[in-house]
């Protein structure tokens, strides 16, 4: 999976020249955390990832510290007798570079990493152009052109569709002891021969590198058939929606 295939692509952004009274009621009236600094280019564009009709080359990101950092600072500025407020202030003031990118063909799993290892929400989507200048050279400068953003919860919504969440069916949680592969083996062999549909597969949790569960996601409402031959196939199952004992078998 890609990130082209999470990512939101309907942006609320800022310019630079925008104050950053605008930019605080955005990030309110959106519950961001963020804001893209864009500005408008001319001309149509075209990257690898695609052409772009009306792109928005990406500048910087504002957060909702620096928001909160510059008023702090105004606060301070205004008894010291200053009376510029920081809602006049504009974002190209305390905006800043965006040193975290991703590109639309990242893998989920790279981007995901990079959002927990840098403890931030999310971080642009970016497809880079060439910037024309009057000189050109064999190293031309390229452009960031602004084509979606990557949020945690772009994340969670992804791993939720890719486990069947939002289809009809339920979850089965096998035991796999040892790491031992052979029960969802045989289960899965099972679902085949009774034409039920697996919508994902996930081991986990794991033990180094030994799972120790597979927890299968099956298309119906009426697993009773299949349940019947894991009993008497001796594999141990759990639903995963209930957590009483008498859910478990083996």
């Amino acid at each position: 999976m890609i990130v082209s295939e999470v990512m939101t692509t309907k942006l609320v952004t800022v310019t630079a020249d925008d104050t950053l009274s605008h930019a605080a009621n955005l990030l309110r009236q959106y519950q961001f955390h963020h804001l893209p600094v864009v500005r408008a280019a001319s001309k149509t564009v075209t990257t690898k990832h695609g052409t772009y009709t009306s792109p928005l080359i990406l500048e910087g990101l504002l957060t909702s510290q620096d928001i909160d950092l510059a008023a702090a600072l105004s606060r301070e500025h205004t008894h010291g007798g200053q009376s510029r407020s920081w809602q006049e202030r504009r974002v190209v003031e305390v905006m800043k570079q965006t040193g975290c990118l991703v590109t639309p063909t990242t893998s989920v799993a790279a981007a995901a990493q990079l959002l927990v290892e840098r403890g931030i929400h999310g971080m642009p989507v970016v497809a880079y152009a060439s910037r024309e200048t009057e000189e050109q050279s064999p190293e031309q400068e390229l452009e960031a052109i602004l084509v979606g953003l990557l949020t945690r919860s772009d994340l969670l919504i992804a791993l939720a569709r890719t486990m069947g969440a939002y289809e009809p069916g339920m979850q089965l949680d096998i035991s796999l002891p040892g790491g031992d592969l052979t029960p969802l083996t045989k289960m899965l062999q099972m679902v085949a021969d009774l034409h039920i549909q697996v919508r994902s597969i996930i081991a986990g949790p794991m033990k180094g590198s030994i799972p120790l569960v597979a927890h299968v996601r099956l298309g119906t409402m009426n697993p009773t058939p299949l349940l019947v031959r894991l009993k008497q196939a001796h594999i141990a199952y759990q639903f995963a929606d209930l957590q009483s004992e008498g859910d478990a078998y083996a």
